[in-house]
């Protein structure tokens, strides 16, 4: 899947945003994208998260979307 470097340089993005914690994904079939999970109080506390969203495709070269997390959204499955 990800580089040891990637999966550093993705956690280092994060903490940059402003989000220290556990890092997770939405669990889906296929390999185009990746919508990344924050539980809502991180979130909303996340600065500027389309920034984020541009340096972490460029990461790893696929479509990303950092999402707030609901009980009703997607499994949510560590990032590897």
């Amino acid at each position: 899947m990800f580089n040891v470097g990637q999966k550093a340089a993705v956690a280092s993005a994060f903490k940059l945003a402003g989000y220290n914690g556990k890092i997770q994904v939405a669990a889906f079939e296929g390999d185009d994208g990746r919508a990344f999970l924050l539980p809502t109080q991180a979130f909303h506390a996340l600065r500027d998260k389309r920034d984020l969203e541009q340096v972490l495709q460029q990461l790893l070269a696929r479509t990303v979307w950092v999402v707030e997390q609901t009980e009703q959204g997607s499994q949510a499955i560590p990032f590897t």
